[in-house]
């Protein structure tokens, strides 16, 4: 029974955890909200140049401390917004960010969480 026990303490914790166990790019698109869903591409349909927005979801406990990174090459991004993501039960499970870049040419587009890199296969044209 003790170790029944403890293993269930020990399943719940490994559950529970502060890491962030997933991180990527979801779309992308520009001014007049024209965009496009980037989750399976390698490479962008559509030039985005200068201004543009980024949605980016990272599933896993995010600390109020955490710093997020999100660029297109040089062009680093501003958090514009922050949405909860719910499981079918209303828990929360993650979050989808959107940034917006100013002064965007092109290059890949990198997602960091706290100077870990989590995601950079979509080239922004």
């Amino acid at each position: 029974m003790s170790r029944l026990i403890l293993i269930f303490f020990f399943l719940f914790s490994f559950s529970y955890s502060n890491d962030i166990y997933k991180a990527f790019a979801v779309a992308i698109y520009d001014e007049n909200n024209h965009g496009e869903n980037i989750q399976h591409s390698k490479i962008t349909q559509n030039d985005y140049n200068e201004i543009c927005y980024t949605k980016i979801a990272i599933f896993g406990k995010v600390s109020n401390n955490s710093k997020i990174d999100i660029n297109i090459g040089t062009s680093l991004g501003n958090l514009e917004n922050k949405i909860p993501l719910t499981n079918n039960k209303n828990i929360v499970i993650g979050y989808e960010y959107t940034f917006k870049h100013y002064t965007v040419d092109k290059g890949y587009i990198e997602v960091r969480v706290d100077n870990k890199l989590y995601d950079s296969k979509v080239y922004v044209k």
